[in-house]
């Protein structure tokens, strides 16, 4: 089935699970902004099982929180930071936007790169010690796995609801397949998905996709003024930092 291939591509191109990937053709991708939420349960189920063997170790919250940090970047290859590190070049060189968009293309790695990248990876691991410092031993926290389903939500939804900002790049070959009407299903996904965070943690944890909707009403709007539509590497940053933020907030709820 078409929508089987097109989650074995994304599974193998924004995770390090080595599943065997199909051609990546027209037909073979057609679906893949609506898998990207189940790929999103492929960190989420490293997160989940992570975070309940890190609590059981009584190492410092510091060192278990790095370490989790850590294997929230492994298990993605890196794919979504390297978007952000690009993004942070170019949003922040405050160059005209066609400046920005070749920014974005180039292979050399700027100072707002590193210092993207440096306190994104800094937030997180902060994060992670606090909840692990808070968490019960042993005891898994199934809200935690939601994270990563709601920020590939969001990219399914950015891929296939802005416009394009450059002529080639992965977005256009990847947004060209998609279908107008995917949108209205990746919508009843997130009142699914809305009802299951609240079933996983209560009323309080009804931040998070409320965060969640501010990230991404935010990041929508950058896109379309300052880049003009979506690319490639404005997924990967908007994953990154839609999913710092929930996890900001989940340190509230908890």
């Amino acid at each position: 089935m078409d929508i089987i291939r097109s989650f074995l591509i994304a599974c193998s191109f924004l995770t390090v699970l080595p599943v065997p990937g199909p051609d990546w053709t027209e037909r073979n991708t057609r679906f893949f902004n609506l898998v990207l939420p189940l790929v999103g349960l492929v960190p989420g189920t490293a997160w989940l099982a992570s975070f309940s063997i890190l609590s059981l170790w009584e190492a410092s919250p510091l060192l278990r929180g790095i370490l989790m940090a850590l294997i929230a970047l492994a298990v993605t290859g890196g794919i979504h930071r390297d978007g952000l590190m690009d993004t942070c070049d170019a949003l922040f060189s405050r160059r005209d936007r066609a400046t920005r968009l070749r920014i974005l293309s180039d292979t050399h790695t700027g100072a707002f790169a590193v210092m993207g990248c440096t306190a994104v990876t800094l937030l997180q691991s902060a994060i992670f010690a606090e909840l692990l410092d808070r968490a019960t031993p042993g005891v898994p926290w199934p809200l935690l796995a939601l994270v990563p389903v709601w920020s590939r939500l969001g990219l399914g939804l950015l891929l296939n609801g802005l416009p394009f900002a450059k002529d080639d790049g992965l977005a256009r070959t990847l947004g060209t397949a998609q279908s107008p009407h995917h949108n209205r299903i990746l919508t009843l996904g997130a009142l699914a998905l809305f009802l299951l965070t609240a079933w996983g943690g209560g009323a309080p944890a009804l931040a998070v996709p409320a965060v969640w909707l501010t990230a991404f009403l935010l990041w929508r709007h950058c896109c379309m003024t300052v880049f003009g539509g979506i690319t490639g590497d404005l997924l990967g940053a908007f994953a990154e930092l839609s999913e710092t933020a929930m996890l900001l907030t989940l340190t509230i709820v908890r």
